[in-house]
C-alpha cells in the first residue's frame, strides 16, 4: 500500500471539483489537495510516520493560502496555483522528506506547491484545456491548519490515517 502526506485546504471546492471531473483522472478518489510527500511505498511503521509527521508539525504555525490561476505543467497537468502561502508549503515539504522520508525523496523534480486540477493526456486537448481555463479568475483563500496522512489503496483510492494540527510552540 501507498502513502502520500498532503494539505486538503478547506476551499469551496464546487468549481473544482467541476474542473477535475472533466480533466482529472483521480477527482473522485481524493479531495482537492496539495502534496508534501508524493505517494511511497514502504514498510516503515504507521506510528514511526505519524510521529515523523507530528515532529514536524509542531515545529510550524498555521499559515494563510491563496489559489488562483490554472496554468499547464509538464505538457499534460493543469495546477490551480498557490499565490500565498508557497514559502511555508515549501518548508513542509523539505523538512517531511528529511530524516525518515528522506529515501523517498525526488530530487529530479523541482517541487512546485499546487492542486492538480487536470492530468491530460493527449496534447490537443492538454493545449485546448489550458486557453479554456487562461481567464479563469476564481480565486481562494484560507488557513493551512493541519497536514494529512493517507494511505492509497490499489484502486488509487485515498483514505486518511491521521490529520495533524500545525501547532509551533
Amino acid at each position: 500500500m501507498k502513502r502520500a502526506i498532503h494539505i486538503f485546504p478547506e476551499i469551496e471546492s464546487e468549481e473544482i471539483q467541476r474542473i477535475r471531473k472533466v480533466h482529472d483522472p483521480l477527482w473522485d478518489k481524493i479531495p482537492p489537495h496539495i502534496t508534501l510527500v508524493f505517494p511511497f511505498t514502504s514498510n516503515i511503521p504507521q506510528s514511526q510516520i505519524i510521529s515523523h509527521v507530528c515532529n514536524v508539525a509542531s515545529e510550524m504555525n498555521p499559515f494563510p493560502l491563496v489559489l488562483k490561476e490554472i496554468t499547464g505543467a509538464s505538457d499534460e497537468y493543469l495546477f490551480l496555483n498557490v499565490k500565498k502561502g508557497n514559502d511555508s508549503i515549501i518548508h513542509l515539504h523539505d523538512q517531511l522528506y528529511k530524516g525518515l522520508l528522506h529515501p523517498f525523496r525526488n530530487q529530479f523534480n523541482t517541487y512546485t506547491p499546487h492542486i492538480t486540477v487536470g492530468r491530460i493526456g493527449i496534447m490537443e486537448e492538454f493545449h485546448r484545456a489550458v486557453r479554456e481555463y487562461e481567464k479563469w479568475s476564481d480565486c481562494f483563500h484560507t488557513d493551512v491548519t493541519e497536514i494529512v496522512i493517507e494511505e492509497i489503496d490499489e484502486r488509487e483510492v485515498s483514505r486518511v490515517i491521521s490529520v495533524i494540527p500545525l501547532e509551533s510552540q
